[in-house]
């Protein structure tokens, strides 16, 4: 009997992991898809079939975590796998004889006993026993949680003989997309605040039935607890499963995901933003003094549990102490003047303009201005978001077809095996890594290093390999540098579109893109090569960001933005030569800061700086006579670099020394 390949792919990935509203429902998106990939694996696993794509083992050894657990073959007792690295779609050899539909009806038969068991757990209770709600209202409502989790989930796949291993079938599931087969449940009434495109349970219309739909929020409230579903937050049964699953008893979870995990927090974007404050604090005798002063007074004033960062356990916090602990709105002063934000008792406002907790409040905010002024400044309220992916992955395995695709998906497991260790050496937290993808939070003022050595890490997972297939293996990475306070799916979608539109197409792959999104919106992006921005491990903005931290007088006040207004349009369009540019620049800077004598050398260097920051690389394809595609680079030149390394010069004081890496 002849031999067959089967592709499967499970969706929608947006849709389930970007609509997020918190750090922990970003990771339980992640964690979710990817276990439902490895529910798919195993059933082909049962069959007799061979993941061949990604690199994953056998169901006698499987070698990735989280398949092995699923097959109850943990790869490790002590530390069950709670971070997803599974990708979304695989490839197998197979029978002929082998029957897809039983591994999609396998993976969704686990996702409706995950489901079902939520309900009983969480939801059941706020419905039945709810005197508000009659019979009709309480089937409707089951009716809407039926139809919402057995219509969310769109498998793919396609199955064939064969093609003699030459790459033809790698195109076989992106035409079977095309063929649009899954048509997602009609949804009525009012969305879910988080997933938009789906209904909010309870089924009200707020317009006219408001009270109803606040009781039946208050009563679930009330049982899952108002940390894990706020006042204003009303979801679909789909964001519920996200939410809630983590917080299943041990032996729930054995019996639906198939192992317990006692990582049930995620630190907060506002935490992710103090992490560098804290850990100059934690550096720092005398600060931490006044740090613990600050700590005590939090735990004199607030009547109720603030410690909800117990569980991040960052490696550049570990000698703070309960004090890390701290939840971190606590530490920044906008976070902490929002009663909405930071409730410091029970009782929580009744409107916007309510605050009963606002004497205590004022004496914190007064504590914690004052302890900025003492530890040199306060804490920035911007954190990173980084995204990585494999460039033309899938093209990648055509032209190694002759290598065997093996190979590139054992690279490929050698570089994911590395990134928890990358991202946590960089005081971040891996949110999924898999295949090729990389999702990571980390703070602000640590996440270029951290690029920057996974990057090398993904280059050393193929080193050999490139020279066999007459191509280099490239990756590309969007940063996001964001305040705490923007939405959490707003921020993944700008990350998204800059890898994808920016890094990807827009720069020709093997790229870095960078943007600054602030609460009114993206106003800087950068984009460069990667094999320009750490030629020689320098990174391209350091120069002028060390210049900016070191002399804050060194530029005046109106220098960049009247360059971007005067020129920003010309100097980046134009095909001026560097002379013509510096001339220019050199002309603004001395408007501001008239150079005399030897001041002129300064100006210049300072003027250099500038320029380099904002000169970058961008890649142009070419194909010719049919030969593997070669890489041309040539000059870009884009001024926002020099925004964003202004804004990374705010964040230099509080860098904690970086230990040097092998090359």
């Amino acid at each position: 009997m002849s031999e067959h390949i089967l592709h499967i792919s499970i969706g929608p990935v947006q849709g389930f992991v970007a609509q997020a509203r918190r750090t922990r429902d970003l990771w339980a998106g992640s964690f979710l898809l990817s276990w439902m990939s490895g529910q798919l694996m195993a059933a082909v696993l049962r069959q007799n079939g061979n993941i061949v794509f990604p690199a994953v083992g056998t169901e006698n050894a499987p070698t990735d975590p989280m398949l092995a657990a699923i097959l109850g073959k943990p790869l490790s007792d002590d530390s069950p796998p709670i971070i997803g690295s599974l990708p979304n779609r695989f490839k197998a050899k197979v029978s002929a004889n082998l029957d897809p539909e039983f591994a999609v009806n396998e993976a969704k038969q686990k996702w409706e006993k995950l489901a079902e068991t939520i309900w009983e757990s969480f939801v059941e209770k706020a419905v039945n026993k709810n005197e508000e709600l009659n019979e009709e209202q309480k089937s409707r409502i089951r009716a809407i949680w039926k139809r919402q989790i057995n219509g969310f989930w769109e498998i793919q796949w396609v199955k064939g003989e064969n093609p003699a291993n030459n790459g033809e079938d790698a195109k076989w599931l992106d035409k079977r997309k095309n063929w649009r087969t899954h048509w997602p449940p009609k949804e009525g009434g009012d969305h879910c605040t988080t997933m938009g495109s789906w209904q909010e349970l309870s089924g009200f219309v707020r317009s006219r039935e408001r009270g109803k739909q606040d009781k039946f929020w208050k009563a679930l409230r009330k049982n899952v607890g108002r940390l894990d579903l706020q006042d204003d937050e009303r979801l679909c049964a789909i964001a519920l499963v996200k939410r809630l699953f983590p917080k299943l008893e041990n032996e729930q979870l054995k019996k639906t995901i198939g192992w317990a995990f006692q990582t049930k927090n995620w630190p907060s974007t506002a935490y992710m933003a103090v992490a560098p404050w804290l850990m100059h604090i934690a550096n720092n005798s005398t600060y931490r003094s006044k740090l613990d002063k600050y700590f005590e007074r939090v735990q004199e004033e607030v009547d109720k549990q603030l410690s909800s960062e117990y569980s991040t356990q960052l490696p550049g916090l570990k000698n703070l102490g309960s004090v890390a602990n701290l939840d971190g709105n606590m530490f920044l002063e906008t976070a902490l003047a929002n009663p909405r934000a930071t409730p410091l008792t029970n009782a929580p406002p009744t409107t916007a303009e309510d605050d009963p907790d606002k004497d205590i409040r004022d004496k914190l905010l007064q504590s914690l201005k004052k302890l900025g002024k003492e530890v040199g400044g306060d804490a920035k309220p911007y954190y990173a978001l980084l995204l990585m992916d494999g460039d033309r992955l899938g093209k990648l395995l055509q032209n190694y077809g002759k290598i065997g695709e093996q190979k590139v998906s054992e690279a490929l497991a050698k570089f994911v095996e590395k990134v928890p260790e990358i991202v946590g050496e960089n005081n971040g937290v891996t949110i999924y890594a898999g295949g090729d993808d990389v999702l990571a939070m980390l703070p602000a003022n640590q996440v270029i290093q951290c690029a920057r050595n996974l990057r090398n890490a993904y280059d050393k997972a193929f080193q050999g390999l490139a020279s066999e297939a007459n191509e280099k293996p490239t990756a590309s990475c969007a940063i996001v540098f964001s305040h705490y306070h923007n939405p959490l799916r707003d921020v993944m979608e700008l990350a998204h579109k800059e890898l994808n539109e920016v890094a990807k197409e827009q720069n020709g792959r093997n790229s870095l893109a960078l943007a600054i999104m602030q609460p009114s919106g993206v106003h800087n992006r950068w984009v460069s090569q990667f094999d320009g921005v750490f030629d020689q491990y320098k990174f391209p903005l350091e120069e002028l960001c060390n210049k900016i931290a070191t002399d804050k007088d060194l530029y005046s006040t109106g220098f960049f933005y009247n360059l971007r207004e005067r020129y920003g349009s010309w100097l980046s369009e134009c095909e001026c030569d560097e002379e013509e540019r510096k001339a220019i620049a050199l002309a603004e800077y001395c408007k501001g800061n008239p150079p005399k004598g030897e001041d002129r050398k300064e100006a210049e260097g300072a003027v250099d700086a500038f320029l380099a920051a904002c000169q970058t690389q961008r890649g142009k394809e070419k194909e010719e006579n049919n030969s593997p595609e070669k890489k041309e680079t040539k000059e870009s030149f884009q001024i926002d670099g020099a925004f964003i390394a202004r804004f990374l010069a705010g964040l230099d004081r509080f860098d904690p020394p970086q230990k040097e890496e092998n090359s």
